[in-house]
């Protein structure tokens, strides 16, 4: 099957996603077949007004977190040469999570916006996983990496959950968050989200030829003109600031950017020129079926995002790592 057909039948099936989300909901005067006219036309109504102000911006988060993670795993997985590297994998995600949950709980202490706070808790716990693995000095070990990141993401998400303990109305405000419910998404929460989306597309098509180098390993990247060490430190630094953004938009979700990268890999093959606009469609559109799911699982009542990308994403993971021979 030609890329350009295979292209055109994952953007449809995105959009199928994007006006599913836009669809379902409690609502019985809205639906498929009249979504779309509720998008475009202002009939006053409250079915249009159900649309464009609650749904809308929901949709918007959840495609924009999807194509933020799933190339911050792509990126991940590229500078490792690892199959299981990913946002979540390498304790990034939880990071994040607790730089949030650090600037909730002593506001006046940090005194940073929470986004700043998610960005700098995902590159800290990115460097210490990086660290332990040897990345940043010599050779990186990838079951180390692993390893690694399980071990910086337990303690980060452990004391996460400590915040839980402090304060009744604290706690319940983290335990939605860390869940990633996006129900009461806002359309102010959709623009700085989308302005980290195109730079992070942007980037990552500028780094797409030096990641199809670092996938010949060190000396060949050193014999062609790239720095290894300098590129790893550019991707996982991009990852964490794709990770954080999304973290601090809409709460830790879970293994887009490991699902993602792998299909698109089989589905497109490996040169990254092609997979990073594919990827990020792609993780678009995985985030906005799993918001379809989220819908739909307990309707009229609503399961958070966070629970159902864990829920799709956990059993590919051991698929994943059963599947992986070796660990380069």
């Amino acid at each position: 099957m030609p890329v350009v057909l295979r292209l055109v039948i994952l953007a449809a099936a995105v959009l199928l996603c994007a006006l599913l989300s836009l669809a379902i909901g409690p609502r019985g005067d809205v639906g498929l077949g009249n979504v779309v006219q509720l998008l475009l036309v202002d009939d006053g109504s409250l079915a249009h007004s159900a649309v464009v102000d609650l749904r809308l911006p929901r949709t918007l988060i959840a495609a924009l977190i999807g194509v933020n993670l799933a190339l911050a795993g792509l990126a991940l997985q590229a500078v490792t040469r690892n199959p299981l590297a990913s946002e979540s994998v390498l304790g990034i995600n939880q990071g994040a999570a607790l730089g949030v949950a650090l600037g909730l709980v002593l506001p006046g202490l940090v005194g940073v916006n929470p986004g700043v706070m998610a960005i700098g808790g995902a590159i800290v716990a990115g460097m210490v996983t990086f660290a332990i693995a040897g990345g940043l000095g010599g050779r990186l070990d990838s079951m180390r990496l692993i390893l690694a990141g399980v071990t910086v993401g337990a303690f980060s998400y452990a004391l996460v959950r400590f915040t839980f303990t402090l304060e009744d109305n604290l706690a319940r405000a983290m335990l939605t968050w860390t869940a990633a419910d996006i129900s009461a998404a806002r359309f102010d929460q959709a623009l700085p989200l989308a302005l980290w989306a195109l730079g992070g597309l942007a980037a990552s098509v500028a780094m797409a030829h030096s990641f199809n180098i670092l996938a010949l390993g060190d000396g060949a990247s050193q014999g062609l003109g790239v720095d290894p060490r300098r590129r790893r430190f550019a991707g996982a630094l991009l990852a964490a600031i794709l990770t954080g953004a999304s973290v601090a938009a809409a709460g830790p979700v879970m293994f887009v950017g490991l699902v993602m990268p792998h299909l698109c890999r089989r589905w497109f093959g490996a040169d990254h020129r092609v997979l990073v606009p594919v990827v990020a469609l792609g993780g678009a559109g995985l985030v906005l079926a799993a918001d379809v799911i989220s819908k739909l699982v307990r309707f009229p009542y609503e399961t958070p995002l966070g629970i159902v990308c864990a829920l799709i994403g956990a059993p590919y993971f051991l698929y994943a790592t059963l599947r992986t021979r070796s660990m380069a």
